[in-house]
């Protein structure tokens, strides 16, 4: 497809019902500039019938070209499934807001993961893509001054509605906070979102005072060794062993391959795939000081909350474990990123 944009005969939902022909455009890598990416996976999402090709640069990063554009995104957001499926690609079983009790308890640990990190017992936290905004509750509940920013309006809501919460609904670019104001930012599963990592970043950057620090977490699987081995190797991968949920989170849609063609799996929710060489480039071009990686693998919610595994899913969960300390060790790459940065002192 040429560079520019052009309309395509599609539909994707909105909040008032279905909205006729999102525009798609080309565009060139978000990481060092050029277009000369390769083809990765064909036909890895879809909205309708338009279908979005993963392409890789050169330079290591995977990303969705063409793809939706800016308003197209948006209004994937408003899809009431994205809180079950697509927010976390599908490894939860359960909608996010029905797990308020179980998240709140693993943000308390994860926020005192960072506050052993920064040397920090309090301060001001701003989050980046706080949803419900269950992790600044957890971290408010251990007396930080916290903020968010969500560009989902009924997340954002909900935040406000039923927690209290002090979230600016639209983009970092828009948010009304003062630079060099926080302690602390994270980014949780929202850099795969954007069309301009590098801005973003740079925006979190200037947001945060002199020595404080930005937790960065993205998934991996896709622009990794696993995933490109099980694409060559998936007419060999033994299906019934994995089982279908476990396919999905895998991307590997076995309907597809029974019929004998590659219809995508989803919305486009994920239009950039990160590995350590690409994450870590972003952020010190960025300006940012890299204090530590770590690298994991989300924990399919089917057979680790499984009260009553089988035979088979005893098996899974075992492998699955085994490969989290794996990557954990830095043995092995991840399907997960945890980067903690800092932006240094003046």
């Amino acid at each position: 497809m040429p560079s520019g944009a052009e309309e395509s005969p599609s539909e994707v939902p909105g909040p008032s019902g279905p909205v006729v022909d999102p525009v798609v455009e080309h565009v060139a890598c978000p990481l060092c500039g050029a277009d000369r990416a390769r083809p990765y996976r064909a036909a890895m999402y879809r909205i309708e019938r338009v279908r979005f090709d993963l392409v890789r640069c050169p330079c290591g990063m995977v990303y969705v070209n063409p793809r939706p554009d800016g308003a197209t995104l948006g209004r994937m957001y408003d899809d009431p499934d994205y809180y079950t499926e697509g927010y976390n690609l599908g490894v939860e079983t359960e909608n996010y807001f029905d797990r308020k009790d179980e998240l709140l308890t693993l943000y308390d640990a994860a926020v005192a993961e960072i506050e052993a990190e920064v040397g920090l017992r309090g301060g001001e936290l701003l989050e980046l893509g706080s949803a419900g905004g269950f992790f600044i509750e957890a971290a408010r509940r251990r007396g930080w001054s916290v903020r968010g920013i969500e560009l989902s309006p009924p997340a954002a809501e909900y935040s406000r509605r039923e927690l209290g919460l002090e979230v600016f609904e639209g983009l970092l670019e828009d948010a009304p906070f003062e630079p060099a104001s926080f302690d602390v930012c994270l980014a949780d599963n929202v850099l795969e979102h954007t069309q301009r990592p590098d801005r973003v970043l740079r925006d979190l950057r200037a947001l945060l005072r002199p020595g404080g620090h930005l937790v960065v977490i993205v998934p991996s699987y896709v622009n990794s060794i696993w995933f490109r081995a099980l694409l060559a190797l998936q007419r060999w991968v033994p299906r019934r062993l994995l089982g279908e949920p476990l396919q999905r989170i895998l991307k590997l849609d076995p309907r597809a391959d029974e019929r004998g063609d590659e219809r995508g799996g989803g919305y486009p929710y994920h239009i950039l795939e990160f590995d350590r060489a690409t994450l870590t480039r972003l952020l010190g071009e960025a300006g940012f000081e890299i204090r530590a990686v770590e690298a994991s693998v989300p924990l399919p919610a089917h057979l680790f909350k499984n009260a009553s595994p089988t035979l088979r899913e005893r098996l899974l969960k075992g492998v699955f474990t085994a490969l989290d300390r794996a990557m954990r060790l830095g043995l092995v790459p991840g399907a997960r990123l945890r980067v903690l940065a800092r932006r240094p002192r003046d």
